[in-house]
Parts: C-alpha cells; sequence; structure tokens
C-alpha cells in the first residue's frame, strides 16, 4: 500500500485521477454485488410497513445477531457466559446483556471476530477520543450498510453511481510535494469528484468554486465544516453558482443551524442530515420533512443511563465485528414515543444528533483541518493506540499526546502518524509527538481530542 501511495504521489494528476478511478471499481465490486441490490428491494417495501411491523422484524433480528454471537466470537461466549440468550424473547431482553466499550474491543479483537481478516473488509475509526480501532465487516455487512445509505439519499431524489456527486472527505489526494492549484481528483467509478478538505484557505477556495461550477454535481456530501466554508467564501464574496443540487448530504460531524441556514441559502437546496459510524453503528437519517428517523432495519439505539444521552448502540451490518450495547461515545436526545412525522415513514423520531465534534486545528497556511480530518490522523494507526489528544498553541507546530499500549505499540507506528500528517497538514506545521502514560481529562470529566487555544484568538 505503501508503494501505490508513493507511486500516486509522483505520477501527474491525470494518472492520478485513473488510480482513483480503479480504486472506486475495485470499492464498486464489494459494495454492490447481489446483496446490494436485494436490500435496496427490501428496504422500498420496508418502508411501506406499519410501525408493529417494523419492530417485529427489529425484534427477530436482534435475536439473531445476538445469537450468531454467541456462536461464532469467543468473545461474546465468554461474556455472555452466565446469560441464556436462548431464553431472549423480546428487545426489553438486550439489558440483561454487559455494555460493551471500545478498548475492550480494541484489547480483544481477536476473539471479538468472527471472520479473518483475508476475507472481511476493514473499517477503520479515530472516534472523538482518537483511539484507534480497526473493525472487520463481512462483505454482506458492507453491502447492507451501502444499501441503506443509498436508499436513504434515494428518498430525496439522489441516485447515487447514477449522478454526479461532489465530496469533501479525509483522503489523501493531494501529495505534499504539489504546486498546482487542482484539489480535486475524479472517481469514474461513481461519477464522484472529491475535494480536499485539507487546502481551503482564502487564496484556494476560488479555485474549488470554478471546479464545483464547471462540475455541477447533483449532491454534495462529506464535511460538514468544509462545505460551510465553501458556501461562506461564496457568500462572502458575492459569487456565482450555476448549479443547483437535488441534496447535500453533510457527513462526520454536527450539524449547527445556522449552517444548515448558510449551506441551503447560498446552494438552494435543502440540507440532510445523517448518522453512522465508521465502526457500523445503525443509521438515523432524515426524512424528506428534515426530520431524523432511526432506520429500524439496522439496528437498536438504547440510553446510556437515565438522566444522560449518551447511547449505546446494536447494529444489525456488523457480523464481522458485532457491536452488542456498544458504548460509542456520541449522544442523542429522542422524540417523545408518541411523536408521529408527516412524512409516511412510520419510524421513532430523534429530536437531536450532539455526538460528533466541531473542534478544529490550523495549517501553517491557515486552512483548518476539522474534527473529522484530525480523528482520521489515527485512523489507519494500529490497535495498540488508546487514547490521542491535538494540542496547537500556536500556527507553526502541534503536539500530539499519545497514551499506549505499550506491550504492543512500536517506535515505527510514530512514522505512521506523522505521514498522515504530513498528508493532511503539508510540510510547513510541525508535528511533536509525546507519549504520556494518561491523557488528562478536562474538569468537567470529558475527554477532549482537540485543544486549540488559537481558535479563540484569531
Amino acid at each position: 500500500m505503501r508503494f501505490l501511495e508513493k507511486l500516486y504521489d509522483k505520477s501527474p494528476i491525470f494518472f492520478q485521477n485513473v488510480m482513483t478511478s480503479i480504486s472506486g471499481y475495485q470499492r464498486n465490486i464489494t459494495r454492490y454485488g447481489k446483496m446490494y441490490h436485494d436490500t435496496r428491494r427490501f428496504l422500498g417495501e420496508f418502508d411501506t410497513w406499519s410501525l408493529e411491523e417494523k419492530k417485529d422484524f427489529q425484534q427477530k433480528e436482534l435475536l439473531k445477531l445476538i445469537k450468531y454471537a454467541y456462536n461464532n466470537s469467543q468473545f461474546y461466549k465468554e461474556l455472555y457466559k452466565d446469560v441464556n440468550v436462548e431464553n431472549f424473547k423480546t428487545i426489553n431482553d438486550l439489558k440483561l446483556l454487559p455494555i460493551v466499550d471500545k478498548e475492550m474491543l480494541r484489547a480483544n479483537l481477536e476473539s471479538v471476530t468472527t471472520i479473518k481478516a483475508s476475507a472481511a473488509i476493514e473499517g477503520h475509526t479515530g472516534g472523538t477520543t482518537g483511539k484507534s480501532l480497526v473493525v472487520l465487516f463481512t462483505k454482506e455487512d458492507m453491502m447492507k450498510r451501502m444499501a441503506m445509505l443509498d436508499h436513504f439519499k434515494s428518498r430525496i431524489g439522489f441516485e447515487h453511481i447514477k449522478m454526479k456527486r461532489a465530496t469533501f472527505n479525509g483522503k489523501h489526494i493531494i501529495p505534499p510535494t504539489q504546486y498546482k492549484k487542482v484539489f480535486w481528483r475524479y472517481n469514474a467509478a461513481c461519477k464522484q469528484k472529491m475535494y480536499s478538505s485539507f487546502h481551503l484557505t482564502e487564496e484556494n477556495m476560488k479555485y474549488y468554486v470554478e471546479s464545483l461550477n464547471k462540475f455541477k454535481p447533483q449532491a454534495i456530501d462529506g464535511f460538514f465544516m468544509s462545505i460551510c466554508d465553501i458556501a461562506n467564501y461564496i457568500e462572502r464574496h458575492n459569487l456565482k453558482i450555476t448549479f443547483t443540487p437535488i441534496a447535500i448530504f453533510p457527513t462526520s460531524e454536527t450539524l449547527s443551524q445556522s449552517g444548515r441556514e448558510l449551506l441551503e441559502r447560498v446552494f438552494k437546496c435543502k440540507v440532510y442530515d445523517q448518522y453512522a459510524s465508521s465502526e457500523g453503528a445503525p443509521f438515523v437519517t432524515e426524512c424528506e420533512k428534515q426530520e431524523l428517523h432511526i432506520e429500524l432495519s439496522s439496528g437498536v439505539f438504547e440510553k446510556y443511563e437515565k438522566d444522560t444521552d449518551e447511547v449505546l448502540v446494536t447494529s444489525f451490518t456488523t457480523y464481522g465485528t458485532p457491536l452488542i450495547r456498544y458504548k460509542i461515545g456520541d449522544a442523542m436526545t429522542f422524540e417523545d414515543t408518541q411523536q408521529v412525522c408527516e412524512c409516511d415513514n412510520q419510524t421513532p423520531i430523534v429530536k437531536e444528533i450532539q455526538g460528533r465534534n466541531l473542534d478544529f486545528l490550523y495549517t501553517f497556511e491557515g486552512a483548518k483541518i476539522n474534527g473529522g480530518n484530525v480523528a482520521n490522523l489515527f485512523k489507519n494507526m494500529p490497535n495498540a493506540l488508546i487514547r490521542a489528544q491535538a494540542i496547537q498553541d500556536n500556527m507553526n507546530e502541534v503536539k500530539v499526546l499519545l497514551e499506549v499500549d505499550r506491550r504492543i505499540y512500536k517506535s515505527e507506528y510514530d512514522n505512521l502518524l506523522k505521514d498522515e500528517f504530513v498528508h493532511k497538514f503539508g510540510k510547513k506545521t510541525k508535528i511533536t509527538i509525546v507519549h504520556v502514560d494518561e491523557i488528562p481529562k478536562e474538569s468537567s470529566g470529558k475527554f477532549k481530542m482537540i485543544k486549540n487555544s488559537l481558535a479563540k484568538s484569531l
């Protein structure tokens, strides 16, 4: 993989587009097979079911997952040794099972997974704590997840692969040595133009706008704050947009009302929120009325504790690495169970998703690296990273504190992190890595992955 990255970085832009498209076609094989199409058809029917019919399906899927995990995962077999899973009858019985957190999964990953890595699709998460975790999805898991995501968008009128989309994400598409003002690459496999979130400076954003106007995407997706930065630039400079997307689908960060209003004002289309996670959490999606709905076909959400909004998730698309009563670290506020949406989809409504961090860091040139991209710094780190924190007190340097599992952490992992850092921040921003026994929490008891003293002064 490192060889391909080096080859990519040294190749001309036209060949980088070819490599991006080849990679896209390869991913399509694992995402859009028979299970994907079967699931798309099923979800279309599922939307027409009554709430009771949906809950009955959810309950059957839950019992199926629990029994599968008990029979195929050594970790869950041991965890449930004092519980007779055969006696489970309803979703309420879920409360009889122990809670699982990210550190438990990370420390026991080999005994948690039910498939070999060679037969799996890897999912990487950095998360709001910076804790690395590599999970394994079966091919069926991945196809179901893609079908659920695409079905959500199709309800609004956007058809993935058939229509053009612009994506702002955290992929390494711009080599650190590139000087041309071309901050995007094209993935022909999905009619997707990918835009770098790492070069959104005041000087560069005019090139982004020119490219968007030329490409004319039918949807925009990706990091919320990156899309907001573009919209803010367009509005401040009174620039003309020559296309109108069907919708904007932000990911990875919590939406603010002001940001939503900005995007809808500038791009003259609606914004539709969603919730999932890299490790495979169930879906929450926004309907055409812009109400958030729990996708009952994808899993179960529970409140972690009575007086908090933190949730536990159980996902029906994580058979490779089962997530059952998983303490994911995100929070949601649920509507009254009697609340009914004006749309035809009868499912429970979520009042607010509070789960994702809007903190950011600066590059030397002044571009903002948002929380989603900072979390992605740690995505490809092996499962030896317990927690990480990025601290910035000046524009020239970011200090990264690492709390690691010293039994298995190797010194070369620091180089992996530095390489990720250079691709996101460029060569002018210095990274200093400090290994510590424990990263302290805030006085509130919460952990902050990002501490940026400059954000308050600039």
